[in-house]
């Protein structure tokens, strides 16, 4: 009778530590990853100078609370987000955004960042800042970027404010939304690069500043872009200030 006893006990036993390991093995079968927002570099719309003409300066980038975590957030349903503990940003997503769009806004206005510029160098700065409304994901449908964003002048103090929201189509699973938030990006980056170049040309085509007795900064002809073909883009001039 012991010794049936002592077998039962050796089962259970043995039985309790299979469970033990492959409860360990599931646990470390699953590992964290992790996405970037930043692409592969591109050639620059403009040629490479040795001495380009401007510099771009792209400011923090302001984001909702409710992302603005290292884990990505999906959307489950209009009034509910799922955070995603497994499936995380390389950097803050902050800093994943202002870094492609330094990219993006760096290569198609042909201009390098201004953390470049030389101590003393005499070239236009533009700066750009970005505040991001909503960035939503939702799996297998779409992304969405609202953001207003602006352009500002250093020498002339002027600043055109714009608004975009892009909408991206995505497949399943959560490396299609990261790619869906890419394109996006992207687009809102040609556009600030568009207005970039427009303010420049702008400046070197015609001299903003009359040279009459009231030195006031005359106003450019630069507005927001329209959407951009094949993107479900809108922007809309909000104002340009002097």
């Amino acid at each position: 009778m012991m010794l049936r006893q002592s077998c039962s006990w050796r089962t259970i036993v043995r039985t309790m530590t299979v469970i033990g390991v492959a409860i360990v093995t599931a646990c470390a079968s699953a590992p964290t990853r992790f996405y970037t927002l930043g692409t592969e570099a591109q050639p620059r719309i403009t040629g490479n100078s040795a001495s380009p003409s401007f510099r771009i300066d792209v400011r923090p980038v302001k984001v909702p609370a409710a992302v603005a975590r290292s884990q990505l957030v999906v959307q489950v349903n209009a009034a509910q987000v799922q955070v995603l503990e497994d499936d995380r940003w390389a950097s803050s997503l902050p800093d994943e955004i202002r870094y492609a769009l330094i990219a993006g806004v760096s290569q198609q206005a042909g201009a390098p960042g201004a953390k470049t510029v030389a101590r003393g160098e005499d070239v236009p700065v533009y700066q750009v800042a970005v505040d991001i409304q909503r960035f939503e994901s939702w799996p297998g449908s779409h992304v969405l970027i609202d953001v207003v964003w602006n352009v500002r002048t250093s020498a002339d103090v002027e600043t055109l404010t714009c608004h975009s929201v892009v909408r991206e189509p995505v497949s399943d699973g959560y490396q299609a939304i990261v790619g869906g938030h890419r394109r996006a990006i992207s687009i809102v980056a040609a556009q600030i690069a568009k207005v970039v170049r427009a303010f420049s040309a702008s400046a070197t085509d015609s001299p903003l500043r009359p040279t009459g007795a009231s030195g006031k900064v005359g106003k450019r002809t630069v507005s927001c872009p329209h959407a951009t073909d094949g993107a479900q883009t809108a922007s809309a001039v909000a104002r340009i200030d002097e």
